[in-house]
């Protein structure tokens, strides 16, 4: 009998079958994992310019913010110019102090001892005006400063009873002189006064927010709340204008 012609027994067709299967499933799930990977690959990633972060601007504050004024105001007693030599005191030096941030000084150019002046007069001393605050509420009286700074080389003698120093407010809106203290008050100093080379010396005066003319003290009345700049002289030397509000 022909081995050829005889049928293989039915285990061996059933093992051939589910080998078969077995191979085209694997066959199947390596085609579908090979096509999710090559479309998977071709998707843009993200970048940092696509994501949702904002960031806020800072509110800025404006100078109309910084200048309101109300119409309250209120007076009282003047207090008599002060004077102090040689170095701000400390606490007066803090910059935490409110006219540290509102202080206007004279530019100037820092020299060498051999590269100054080595004469002084008048007109060589820097004057300048500062004040305690910015604006003041209506129940605060300002407080002034005046810094006479002598850049020379040379000590400069100068007669404060024919230079006279003095601290005067100008209504802002008009020009208009409103106040001095020497207008009610004597002059701080009437001496003939040395203000050494490369040296500073201080005043302080305090303002009753009350108005004041030369030989008109009484009935003096409160000033309206609103904008003023302040000047300090010696004589006709002056400061740059230092502006202020009164709420």
């Amino acid at each position: 009998m022909d081995n050829r012609n005889r049928r293989l027994p039915r285990e061996i067709y059933i093992r051939r079958r589910v080998a078969a299967g077995v191979v085209l499933i694997i066959v199947v799930f390596l085609v579908g994992w090979l096509i999710s990977a090559l479309v998977g690959g071709d998707d843009p990633q993200p970048t940092a310019a696509e994501g949702t972060q904002t960031t806020t601007p800072a509110r800025e504050t404006t100078a109309a913010e910084t200048s309101r004024t109300s119409t309250e105001s209120t007076a009282g007693r003047g207090t008599p110019t002060t004077a102090t030599t040689g170095k701000r005191p400390a606490d007066e030096a803090e910059s935490d102090k409110p006219y540290a941030s509102s202080e206007t000084t004279a530019t100037t150019t820092e020299q060498a001892p051999a590269e100054r002046k080595n004469t002084c007069e008048l007109s060589d001393l820097i004057v300048t005006a500062t004040s305690d605050q910015a604006a003041y509420a209506p129940d605060v009286q300002p407080s002034f400063y005046m810094t006479v700074k002598n850049p020379t080389a040379a000590d400069c003698v100068i007669d404060l009873g024919e230079n006279v120093l003095r601290f005067e407010v100008y209504d802002l809106a008009t020009n208009r002189r409103v106040w001095s203290d020497v207008d009610c008050n004597p002059a701080v100093d009437v001496t003939e006064r040395t203000f050494p080379a490369g040296e500073e010396r201080y005043y302080e005066a305090i303002w009753s927010r009350t108005n004041s003319a030369p030989g008109s003290c009484g009935d003096r009345t409160p000033v309206p709340a609103g904008g003023y700049y302040l000047h300090t002289l010696v004589g006709g030397n002056h400061s740059d204008a230092h502006p202020f509000n009164l709420r």
